[in-house]
């Protein structure tokens, strides 16, 4: 089995001419040799090296690394950067072969490039990110046709528990880069307090199907065929729940006023300037929303304007400090967000009609789109 620290970009050329290419190029990494024992000596030697994530891994052998290397038009010692905390250079041969351990196939290797450049981009903010005291962990949300294709999961479970291969592969090949070529480690590199989840990888789509309003990659300046990842620093996954307003107006008033807990990240900074929160919107609320709200701008604005906390709704000490930063308004409000399209709307999940769930925001980090490239 190769070995080493992993990386990658998106791409493709042809079937024959990326095969042909992949099988030119000349593995570079360490080679682990292992028994053939059904999996345990790999498992053992992950736990024991610390290039493992606690689950079990698949071998990546030669010819599945191969494989990967011919899905992408990129050759295996491309470096599609340096990944923090340790700022490791990710080659497209390494993040095959991370991807090749979380058994990332062939089609879906792209997106794993594309998440990688992504949280790349300076304003995602990367090293923040991998080595705060914070959970936040780089959270995917996919667009395009070839989400059904590949499995990603946007229908019932899809944060977990619906076992869609791309989903569970792509996110779990994005966290072990983070870990094996960035070197983020909790307590050592990482001083996350709790971690999460979702830092086993957390990849999700749209349910573009379902949503009234353009999809988050259109509204990002994507076109609907293309084919996109979005990479949104999520502390965590907040769940709510809703029986009791019948106007879809009401139900995003109660929303606002949910998303903004006196303890939100958002209420620590000097502003509300930075940052986004996603709100995962199910189909049955979604086309309520959507006959209130047709333009998505529209809701957003909705939300922004009444998610905000009296100053009294604070204890006079930390009252105190929100006055001193500059975050109470002229009407002793107390706003999250500076503007609306902080507030970002994903339709996606099952079909039960009373469940809305918030990613939260770590706040010094701006979510960022790629296009995958094949």
């Amino acid at each position: 089995m190769s070995g080493g620290k992993t990386g990658g970009k998106t791409g493709g050329k042809t079937a024959g001419k990326g095969s042909k290419r992949a099988a030119a190029y000349e593995l570079t990494a360490p080679v682990l040799e292992l028994d053939d024992d059904g999996g345990m000596a790999l498992y053992e030697a992950s736990l024991d090296g610390g290039w493992g994530d606690g689950a079990p891994l698949l071998a990546a052998t030669d010819d599945r690394i191969h494989a990967l290397l011919a899905a992408t038009p990129y050759p295996g010692d491309h470096v599609i950067g340096a990944l923090p905390p340790r700022h490791g250079l990710a080659t497209v041969e390494l993040v095959a072969i991370n991807a090749a351990m979380a058994g990332v196939e062939p089609a879906a290797f792209p997106y794993v490039i594309a998440a990688l450049e992504a949280l790349l981009v300076p304003e995602w903010n990367a090293v923040g990110l991998t080595t705060t005291t914070s959970s936040v962990f780089p959270m995917l949300i996919v667009n395009g046709p070839a989400r059904d294709d590949l499995r990603i999961d946007y229908r019932a479970g899809c944060l977990g528990g619906a076992a869609g291969r791309g989903s569970m592969t792509i996110g779990r090949a994005v966290a072990l880069c983070l870990r094996n070529i960035g070197g983020q480690r909790a307590g050592e590199t990482s001083r996350t307090v709790f971690g999460q989840p979702a830092r086993f990888g957390l990849c999700f789509g749209e349910w573009e199907e379902r949503s009234p309003w353009p999809t988050l990659a259109e509204r990002r300046g994507f076109r609907t065929d293309d084919e996109v990842v979005t990479v949104h620093g999520g502390k965590g996954v907040f769940p709510f729940a809703d029986v009791n307003n019948d106007h879809p107006r009401d139900l995003a008033y109660a929303i606002a006023k949910t998303v903004a807990f006196p303890l939100n990240n958002w209420f620590l900074e000097l502003t509300g300037e930075s940052g986004q929160i996603v709100l995962l919107i199910n189909p049955m609320w979604a086309r309520r929303l959507g006959e209130a709200f047709p333009d998505p701008a529209d809701f957003q604005e909705y939300v922004c304007e009444h998610a905000w906390q009296p100053i009294d709704a604070f204890r006079p000490g930390n009252a105190d400090v929100l006055t001193a930063k500059g975050r109470v308004d002229d009407k002793g409000r107390v706003a999250l967000a500076a503007r609306p399209d902080q507030f970002v709307p994903v339709v996606c999940g099952g079909l039960g009609g009373l469940h809305g769930v918030a990613l939260t925001t770590f706040v010094q980090s701006e979510m960022q789109s790629a296009r995958v490239v094949r």
